[in-house]
């Protein structure tokens, strides 16, 4: 049924430049030993709940190792590094040594070894988030009394640990657990557990980031438990990040000092400057601040219109309709005339002036400094500041990749 859901929300969600995507599993009906009550019901209502936030949901219920493993490839190719990636389980975990593993409802094991080779290591799935996207988000209701790791330490004469293991994660990740270490934590009476139940009620909340959410779900989940359940979390993050956003308060413009007799044509700025071994982007934000959330990355020659200001902050638009705030220590100005059109790769059957044109209006978005009569008639040097060398090295990968490739047609179609 999940599955299902997630192909259509994944058809029919509009693109952006900071997507949400998550995957979400929940396991109850366990083959070889007795259900959990609400495992599944948690992890269908949490993928409901972050459907409506925006997210593309990926995953399922009552999943064996198989699919869960076809469910974890799926989510990390629908991943890119500017989006939000989640990953949400509910059911049965083992800590066994340091590790931690998801156990898939087909697991029969005896000893530690059929265990881990049974199950899903959680840090591979953490290893693919890391790989794939910049801010990662872990939550775990799987703290539970989990009778497989209890039979294995019976039948090898030891111990059963309690909980899970402590998560060690790059910068950029947050797990929160449903309790504290070398605890349990309880799957509740109802439909869902106090951790889903807590985490449900907080989690879309506007205005709050993951720390303020996990607050109110931990404050929620000690009174629900008499304080016998303590909700954990490991935070490497560095930006603040929202789950629920709302809108960016946008600057009431001023009047105009008199009428203005016909519509002017729009100024572009473009993004400029950005320090080539440094992150790469400017940060399109909620507010006026390092700490608001960031809403897109904007790589060098970023075409954008300025629509106001405040302070070194200005109020911008993106040729896709995004608003926010940016600094305007790398805001440049200006492409003039009509908005930039969006970089396509060129067609076999281009003419040598496309392919002229195309190629140089890479070179100018990055604030090359056009040297002949040509590059100057149609680009103008305004605002420029950049020699070929610095241009190039302001450029992305796939930028110069496609400069080369329209370079190629050029030489392959005689062009001068």
């Amino acid at each position: 049924m999940l599955r299902l859901i997630a192909l259509i929300l994944c058809l029919t969600a509009p693109m952006a430049h900071a997507g949400k995507v998550a995957l979400v599993i929940g396991n109850s009906a366990y083959l070889h030993t007795s259900p959990l009550p609400n495992a599944a019901t948690d992890a269908a209502d949490m993928a409901e709940r972050l459907a409506g936030l925006g997210f593309d949901v990926y995953g399922g219920t009552d999943m064996d190792r198989q699919t869960t493993l076809e469910a974890v490839d799926t989510f990390s190719r629908a991943l890119s590094p500017e989006d939000l990636a989640l990953f949400y389980y509910a059911g049965h975990g083992a800590q066994i040594g340091t590790e931690n593993y998801i156990i898939p409802v087909d697991v029969q094991a005896s000893d530690e070894v059929s265990l881990t080779e049974a199950s899903v290591r959680l840090q591979t799935i953490l290893r693919t988030m890391e790989l794939r996207a910049d801010r990662r988000i872990v939550i775990l209701d799987a703290c539970r009394n989990n009778p497989f790791v209890e039979a294995v330490a019976s039948r090898s004469g030891g111990e059963a640990p309690r909980g899970l293991a402590r998560v060690e994660a790059g910068v950029g990740s947050y797990i929160a657990f449903s309790t504290q270490p070398g605890n349990v934590a309880l799957d509740g009476d109802g439909r869902n557990s106090p951790f889903t139940t807590a985490l449900l009620a907080h989690i879309g909340e506007p205005g709050l980031d993951i720390h303020a959410v996990m607050r109110r779900v931990r404050g929620d989940v000690v009174a629900a438990t008499g304080e016998t359940q303590v909700p954990w979390e490991n935070s490497s993050l560095v930006d603040e990040v929202f789950l629920a956003v709302t809108d960016a308060p946008r600057p009431t413009p001023e009047p105009a000092a008199e009428p203005v007799a016909e519509p002017q044509t729009a100024q572009y700025h473009y993004v400029g400057g950005l320090d080539p071994n440094g992150d790469g982007f400017l940060a399109l934000r909620t507010g006026t601040s390092a700490n608001a959330q960031r809403i897109a990355k904007m790589p060098e020659g970023t075409p954008l219109q300025v629509l106001g200001s405040e302070g070194i902050w200005y109020y911008v638009r993106l040729p896709d309709g995004s608003e926010g705030w940016a600094h305007s220590n790398w805001i440049r100005c200006c492409t003039g005339g009509n908005a930039p059109r969006p970089r396509t790769e060129p067609t076999a059957t281009a003419t040598c002036d496309s392919l002229w044109y195309e190629r140089n209006t890479i070179w100018a978005s990055y604030g090359y400094c056009f040297t002949s009569p040509r590059g100057i008639a149609a680009f103008g040097n305004d605002g420029c500041f950049r020699n070929q060398t610095q241009a190039q090295a302001a450029m992305s990968g796939q930028q110069r990749a496609m400069v080369d490739r329209i370079k190629a047609m050029e030489a392959a179609q005689g062009c001068r």
